[in-house]
């Protein structure tokens, strides 16, 4: 028994969460909880940032260069990640009956280690892209510089609140493979293994909002040094 490909689109987090009974906390404004994160050190950075008025101009050339530079290597970092995603050998032992006298803890293991090991996987990647995408959008105008030089702050200011957050996944996880194991013993990691693949993928959807943040600066100054 094979489990269907999972759909290449990912879905919102919040969504899925949602479907899985997790309900959503409420929106708060935004500047309340970066000042909450912030350590002094972010907020003297911030500051300085914000105190410098940013170059006139755009660099039409190297926005482009920007622009072809970040759309290839976001395709390189999503491929990379779908197949690390769907490894190989938890897919086939999903797709088998689960055996007797092994405790759903012992079977659990394995996905629970994929897991973690993707999300330190994603974090790390997107951490490197979004650093390397900073001096390309600096370059493209000194709007874009602003843009990068507040897309390093709030990064190093939100680096531990989003870690615990997303760390509150691997629980909703076992409550997941707990309900579809009282639901069938046996095959309860088929329809389990395709959640953690679902829950995946909109993590990362989820993980790469500052860099299509980041991107969308760079198309908009495109269009604005556009005829």
């Amino acid at each position: 028994m094979q489990a269907s490909p999972p759909s290449t689109a990912p879905e919102p987090l919040a969504r899925l969460l949602l479907q899985w009974g997790v309900a959503p906390v409420p929106a708060t404004p935004v500047a309340p909880r970066l000042g909450g994160w912030l350590g002094w050190a972010d907020a003297i950075g911030l500051s300085q940032v914000l105190a410098t008025p940013p170059a006139s101009g755009v660099n039409a050339a190297a926005a482009e260069e920007a622009r072809r530079w970040a759309a290839a290597a976001l395709e390189r970092l999503h491929s990379d990640l779908a197949n690390a995603f769907d490894d190989a050998l938890l897919a086939r032992d999903a797709a088998e009956p689960a055996p007797d006298g092994v405790s759903l803890a012992d079977l659990l293991a394995p996905f629970r280690l994929h897991h973690a090991q993707q999300q330190r996987l994603m974090a790390a990647r997107i951490a490197t892209l979004r650093e390397r995408l900073r001096p390309h959008l600096a370059d493209a105008s000194g709007t874009g510089m602003r843009l990068a030089q507040l897309d390093a702050v709030i990064e190093h200011a939100t680096l531990a609140a989003e870690k615990q957050a997303l760390a509150g996944l691997a629980t909703l996880l076992t409550r997941r493979a707990e309900a579809h194991h009282a639901a069938d013993a046996r095959g309860w990691r088929l329809p389990f293994w395709a959640d953690l693949q679902r829950l995946l993928r909109a993590e990362l959807d989820l993980r790469l909002q500052p860099v299509l943040g980041l991107m969308d600066s760079l198309e908009a100054l495109h269009q604005a040094d556009s005829p």
